[in-house]
């Protein structure tokens, strides 16, 4: 009889815990889109709880959308990223080209100038045509829609910081560029398979990538921010566990936070 009343007592205690496990933190879930507007807007019409991706990205589309009333801030757990042209590994000539090219612009003060018209003042600047006395044309993959770094204007013409750059970086060198719209996930295969010669897309350089690819060196510093409503109670990046939490498909914003919630 006594053996029979412990039993009974486990199996209720046993069922207690069950049913307090019903009601726990729920799960966290990260939902990917293909385009990053596509996510904040989500966002705005409450499909998901907050998106993580590029500051200066995030930056922009706050600015651009006063009306979307979302807020951001960043978190020391985000490692600082930095961005680079990718190209095929075989191709050293170009490396060093492309690689000079940038030196060279960062020397002369038209890289500030470019960086200034997006992140700076606003002060315009044009960036000069190539010559192109090598008489080369390197086919330039880029996933246009991520402003401010790539955009297709009113006018249908490709623009942004990375759009600027890659022409200065042609001016300066003597070669043409072709830019092409890619989307984002198969922009590394355009780039291998030959579709492509290299590859400007705010891209973080990432150990991942490198295995595949060869990147410039770094043009651009930037981390991660989380998005999300103005009256939102997330304050903290503590907060997105047990949230619904949207990112652009592949790109290091995924990465983070679905290693942050453990959902890798």
């Amino acid at each position: 009889m006594k053996t029979n009343k412990s039993v009974l007592i486990l199996l209720i205690f046993a069922f207690i815990f069950a049913l307090a496990g019903c009601g726990g933190q729920p799960k966290s879930e990260v939902k990917r889109f293909d385009l990053m507007p596509t996510a904040l807007m989500e966002l705005e019409n409450g499909g998901v709880d907050a998106v993580v991706g590029d500051s200066p990205v995030i930056l922009e589309y706050i600015k651009n959308n006063p009306d979307s009333k979302l807020r951001a801030f960043g978190d020391d757990s985000f490692e600082k990223e930095y961005y680079g042209i990718a190209m095929r590994k075989e191709d050293t000539d170009l490396h060093k080209l492309v690689n000079e090219g940038l030196a060279k612009i960062k020397e002369n003060g038209v890289y500030d100038k470019i960086f200034n018209k997006y992140f700076g003042d606003g002060t315009d600047y044009v960036v000069p045509e190539s010559d192109n006395r090598l008489n080369k044309t390197y086919k330039v993959a880029s996933d246009m829609a991520y402003a401010p770094f790539e955009s297709i204007s009113p006018s249908g013409e490709p623009e942004g910081f990375d759009m600027d750059l890659i022409r200065a970086i042609a001016a300066e060198m003597g070669f043409a560029v072709e830019l092409i719209n890619t989307n984002w996930d198969g922009i590394i295969p355009s780039l291998l398979s030959g579709a492509s010669d290299l590859v400007i897309s705010a891209m973080t350089i990432t150990p991942q990538r490198q295995e595949q690819v060869t990147f410039s060196d770094p043009y651009y510093e930037a981390t991660q921010y989380v998005v999300v409503k103005e009256d939102s109670d997330i304050k903290k990046l503590s907060d997105l566990k047990g949230k619904t939490v949207g990112v652009q498909n592949a790109t290091t914003g995924d990465i983070a936070i679905t290693k942050y919630l453990g959902l890798d």
